[in-house]
């Protein structure tokens, strides 16, 4: 069960509207909530003349713990067990410290959804890259959309957290990092997930490698590719099947991440599951480059429940 959730709060654009959102959660059994504000020195340095003062940092932790107790006393009435820790220092570092202290099950973040990235959580080099890097939890990023007349988003209804835990895809290479996410699943209770889709993509590259291979060879391939569905499925001890019609399986050929945000974008569904392997310290290649779970995240088709 995911009884405790730890909620980075930093009162920007969309922390009260995540509030309602902790209401769906319940389905999944959370129970304890953990609000967490991070007070970090180097955001208050407006210009090369201003000078941090710790007089300016007891007056935005007063704030702060004002705010803070308006949100518990919200949360509670809806039955949580609420409490509030401000730390101060780097963001990413402070959050995952939290998580580990204590002993938390999941993380919520928000990013803003839009064309291009921008804000307190946008990808790389962002409190929201680092976060999802440093912490050893589950993190769950929702996608946040502001409403304006003019938005492109205005009616976008995966901005929803109503039901989210209904209809999961799960993307998949079958490496070991992704199916870490099988044993998280198996913890949401049997009654809330309706549809669970295994999504797997065949990297274009291996589609020209295999079109000059034999027949044996790929009919190898092939039967090797359905034997990896046929264990993911035993690893959920047939708790989602095709004959309960609440599994569906989807193979599509292309660029991974490409396939996998046009799939969620296509089908309206509003939550995608991937296992992060991500690490502290990249690879040249990784860091122009980006993997395939990054670019998804950085993409935010949908809210994201990122597994490591």
């Amino acid at each position: 069960m995911l009884n405790t959730a730890l909620y980075a709060i930093n009162f920007g654009e969309f922390y009260y509207e995540n509030l309602d959102c902790f209401a769906h959660y319940s389905k999944v059994g959370l129970k304890e909530i953990v609000l967490i504000h991070v007070i970090d020195p180097s955001l208050f340095q407006h210009s090369l003349y201003s000078v941090y003062k710790k007089e300016d940092e007891e007056k935005i932790r007063r704030f702060a713990e004002i705010k803070l107790e308006d949100i518990k006393k919200y949360l509670e009435k809806s039955g949580f067990g609420v409490r509030y820790v401000i730390r101060v220092g780097n963001i990413a570092e402070e959050i995952a410290e939290e998580a580990k202290a204590e002993n938390i099950d999941f993380v919520v973040l928000d990013k803003k959804a839009g064309r291009k990235p921008k804000g307190y959580f946008s990808f790389y080099g962002s409190p929201l890259y680092d976060i999802i890097i440093k912490i050893e939890k589950p993190v769950l990023v929702m996608r946040r959309v502001l409403f304006h007349s003019s938005s492109d988003f205005k009616s976008d209804r995966k901005t929803s957290c109503r039901n989210l835990f209904d209809d999961v895809v799960f993307a998949t290479d079958f490496s070991e990092s992704s199916l870490k996410v099988l044993p998280l699943v198996m913890k949401v209770p049997n009654d809330v997930i309706k549809l669970f889709t295994i999504l797997h993509i065949i990297d274009e590259k291996l589609i020209k490698g295999l079109k000059g291979s034999k027949d044996n060879e790929i009919e190898d391939y092939e039967k090797g590719l359905a034997e990896k569905f046929e264990s993911v499925i035993r690893a959920l001890n047939y708790r989602f099947a095709k004959e309960k019609s609440n599994l569906e399986i989807v193979v599509k050929k292309g660029v991974p991440c490409k396939e996998i945000v046009d799939f969620m974008e296509e089908t309206g569904k509003k939550l995608l599951i991937l296992g992060f392997k991500g690490k502290d310290k990249e690879s040249l290649k990784e860091i122009i480059f980006g993997s395939t779970a990054e670019r998804i995240i950085s993409a935010l088709p949908c809210s994201i429940l990122v597994v490591k």
